[in-house]
């Protein structure tokens, strides 16, 4: 591996994972194929860009809860519930044909994305008003984890798009969200490491750049930009998914 394919990778990692920190989302999506693409194999992608999804969000993990915007109140029900409802999707996903599954997934980003880019509604109530019930939180972490078990993709896309329909602020979404994403990446990453599709001097280098990218993602989204933009990133984070969902279909 020579220094110019490390300096891809670096900049890559670095610049998808900003990007997407903004949104509270990992690219691990985005970054897997680039890397297939830059000439890794693709289990050694999918391993460094699970670590990326890893590092980046823990890292705004960890920056939220330094600046005390963590509200573990929101976000433990929906981890709770993702956890115990991954599996029982991951056993229903063994009865039902995936593509169609992913058709549905597909439209519904496609729904939620659209949704968030439409003017909000007037003397609508949303959680920006007010602590939204455990009970829909624990209903949008039970959804999230059914998705994630049928589809073997991660739920901060199922989560984002269920808590803007909900009507959460923006900036609400990207922490949850931020909190959610690194169990089921680095959960993904280990079976890949244990297999041995690692290559040390990459995960130094994705670590180094999803650090930098995922801080610095998430330092803007909080400290710069207004809610409002933030919904609408979230809202083409959701519609991008939902293409590039049905570009791999078709």
């Amino acid at each position: 591996m020579d220094n110019t394919s490390l300096y891809a990778v670096f900049f890559v990692t670095l610049g998808l994972n900003y990007f997407f920190a903004l949104s509270g989302k990992g690219a691990a999506a985005f970054q897997m194929p680039i890397f297939v693409w830059l000439g890794f194999p693709i289990n050694t992608a999918k391993s460094i860009a699970l670590f990326a999804n890893t590092i980046s969000l823990s890292t705004a993990t960890f920056d939220n809860f330094r600046a005390n915007r963590l509200d573990l109140k929101l976000g433990m029900p929906i981890i709770i519930f993702s956890f115990i409802f991954a599996p029982i999707g991951a056993y229903i996903s063994t009865y039902i044909e995936r593509n169609i599954l992913m058709w549905m997934f597909a439209v519904f980003l496609l729904y939620a994305g659209t949704t968030a880019l439409m003017p909000k509604r007037k003397n609508s109530k949303t959680c920006h008003d007010r602590q939204p019930k455990v009970v829909y939180l624990s209903i949008i972490g039970a959804i999230a984890g059914l998705f994630s078990g049928l589809l073997a993709v991660g739920g901060g896309g199922v989560i984002a798009a269920l808590m803007l329909w909900l009507g959460c602020k923006a900036k609400k979404i990207t922490m949850i969200t931020a909190l959610a994403v690194p169990f089921s990446s680095f959960s993904g990453f280990l079976t890949y490491a244990v297999a041995g599709h690692i290559s040390w001097p990459l995960i130094a280098t994705v670590a180094g750049a999803a650090l930098l990218g995922g801080y610095a993602g998430n330092k803007t989204a909080h400290s710069l930009l207004p809610d409002k933009v933030i919904k609408y990133i979230i809202g083409i984070m959701s519609l991008l998914f939902a293409v590039k969902i049905i570009i791999d279909l078709i």
